[in-house]
C-alpha cells in the first residue's frame, strides 16, 4: 500500500480558507473586481485589506463553479429523464430535442441562481485554477500575524505547483515559526475524498478494518461525484477562431470538451501533491482486503473484479482472485464488477477510441496557410471546412 509523506496525513483537517460569507460580499464586486482590488493592496502593503478580498475573491470563485457545476449536472439529468414529443427517434432529433430541453433548464437555473451573471473569464479562470491568489495571500497572512494560514497558504500554492522552489523554501521558513503547529498546515483546496482516502488507508494501517471499508467506500463515492463535477465544468464556451458548417461546429466543441473531460482523472489523481495514476482503482485494492478480513467474501470478490476492469493484468490481484476462487463458500458469480466501476470503465474506453480516432484519422497535407485560407474562405463564402477539424486535435 502506499506510503503517506507528512503533507498528506497532515492535510486531513479540512477547514475552510475564510470565515467569509458569500452574502457579505457585494453583488456588484465580480470575482475578477475582487482579485484586482487584493492584489492592488498586496503591492500597497494594505495587508488586511489584502486577506479580505482575496478571501472573498476565493469564496465567489468556489461559490461560481459550484453554482455551474450544480445547473449542468442537474439539467443534463432532468433532460434525460424527460417525456420525449415525439415516439420515434428521426434522423437523431432526439439527441437535439434533449440538448435544447437543457439549454433551457440551464438558463432558468442562472436566473434562478440569484441572478448571478459573473461569468468568469478564460483569463481568470486560469489564475484561479493555478491557485495564483495563494501566491499574495499567503504573505498577506504572515504580515497580519496569522502565520498559521500563512502557511496553510504557501502549502496550498505547493500543491499545485510543487517545482516552485521560492515557495518551498518560503514553507520550510512558516513552519520554524513560532505559533506553526505541522499537523495544521493544510491544503485549503483539498477536496473531500482525499482526507477520506487518508482517514481510511490510516485505518487500512491500524487493521481497523470497518474504518477503512467505511471510509474508503465514502471516499470513492465523494470522488467520483466530484469527477462529475470536474466534468460538468468542462462544458464551457468554446472559441473555434473560425466560422465552421454546423457538423464540423459540433464535432470541434464536442472534442473540445471531450479532452477536457479525459484530463479530469489527472487532476483528480494528486492526494496533496502526490501523484497516484491509479488513485480510483486503488479504492477497491483497500476494499477487497478489508472486506476479506471482515469475511465479507460477495463484497471481497467485487471489489477483486472491480479493480481488475481498470488493471487487468496486475498480478497480485488476479493472484489474489484465484486465492478466493479457491475457497469453499465462493462463487464465481461472486466477480462481478460493481455497477459505478462497469459504466466509470465503458464511458472511459470510449471516450478514449473516440479521441485516438480523431488523432490518428484527421491528419491532411494542407500547409498552415493553406488552412488559414480555407478558414477565411469559409467566413465569407460559407463554403464547406470539414477538414479544419484538424485544428481540435493539435496539442
Amino acid at each position: 500500500m502506499p506510503n503517506l509523506t507528512w503533507a498528506l496525513l497532515y492535510a486531513v483537517i479540512i477547514t475552510s480558507v475564510t470565515h467569509v460569507r458569500l452574502d457579505e460580499v457585494k453583488d456588484c464586486e465580480t470575482v475578477a473586481a475582487l482579485y484586482e482590488e487584493g492584489t492592488q493592496a498586496y503591492l500597497e502593503e494594505r495587508f488586511p485589506v489584502c486577506v479580505e478580498k482575496l478571501e472573498q475573491a476565493l469564496e465567489k470563485y468556489r461559490w461560481q463553479r459550484r453554482n455551474t457545476q450544480n445547473c449542468r449536472l442537474k439539467c443534463k439529468q432532468e433532460s434525460e429523464a424527460s417525456d420525449t414529443l415525439f415516439p420515434v427517434d428521426i434522423e437523431n432529433l432526439r439527441f437535439f430535442e434533449k440538448n435544447i430541453k437543457n439549454t433551457l433548464c440551464l438558463i432558468n437555473c442562472k436566473i434562478d441562481s440569484n441572478g448571478n451573471n459573473d461569468n468568469v473569464d478564460d483569463e481568470i479562470q486560469k489564475l484561479f485554477e493555478e491557485r495564483k491568489p495563494y501566491e499574495y495571500l499567503h504573505l498577506c497572512y504572515f504580515k497580519v500575524n496569522d502565520v498559521q494560514k500563512a502557511a496553510s497558504a504557501a502549502f496550498t500554492y505547493l500543491v499545485l505547483n510543487p517545482d516552485h522552489k521560492v515557495m518551498a523554501k518560503t514553507l520550510k521558513q512558516y513552519s520554524e515559526l513560532p505559533g506553526v503547529d505541522l499537523k495544521d498546515v493544510i491544503n485549503f483546496e483539498a477536496k473531500d475524498f482525499v482526507y477520506l482516502y487518508v482517514y481510511g488507508s490510516d485505518a487500512y494501517e491500524k487493521k481497523d478494518w470497518d474504518n477503512a471499508i467505511n471510509n474508503m467506500e465514502e471516499s470513492l463515492a465523494s470522488y467520483l461525484h466530484e469527477e462529475e463535477e470536474c466534468r460538468a465544468q468542462c462544458e464551457g464556451p468554446f472559441d473555434a477562431g473560425w466560422y465552421p458548417d454546423f457538423v464540423p461546429a459540433i464535432a470541434n466543441h464536442f472534442t473540445y470538451v471531450l479532452k477536457c473531460k479525459q484530463g479530469c482523472k489527472k487532476k483528480l489523481g494528486s492526494l496533496n501533491g502526490e501523484i497516484h495514476a491509479d488513485l480510483l482503482a486503488s479504492h477497491y485494492n483497500y476494499l477487497q482486503y478489508a472486506y476479506f478480513k471482515k469475511r465479507n467474501l460477495y463484497a471481497a470478490c467485487q471489489a477483486v473484479a472491480s479493480y481488475l476492469l481498470f488493471l487487468p493484468d496486475d498480478e497480485s490481484m488476479l493472484a489474489n482472485m484465484e486465492y478466493y476462487q479457491k475457497l469453499p463458500k465462493v462463487q464465481d458469480s461472486f466477480f462481478t464488477p460493481r455497477e459505478e466501476v462497469i459504466r466509470y470503465v465503458q464511458r472511459d474506453t470510449y471516450e478514449e477510441r473516440i479521441l485516438r480516432y480523431i488523432k490518428n484519422e484527421f491528419k491532411f497535407s494542407k500547409t498552415s496557410a493553406q488552412i488559414a485560407e480555407a478558414k477565411e474562405d469559409s467566413a465569407s463564402d460559407n463554403e464547406s471546412t470539414d477538414n479544419d477539424i484538424d485544428d481540435i486535435v493539435s496539442d
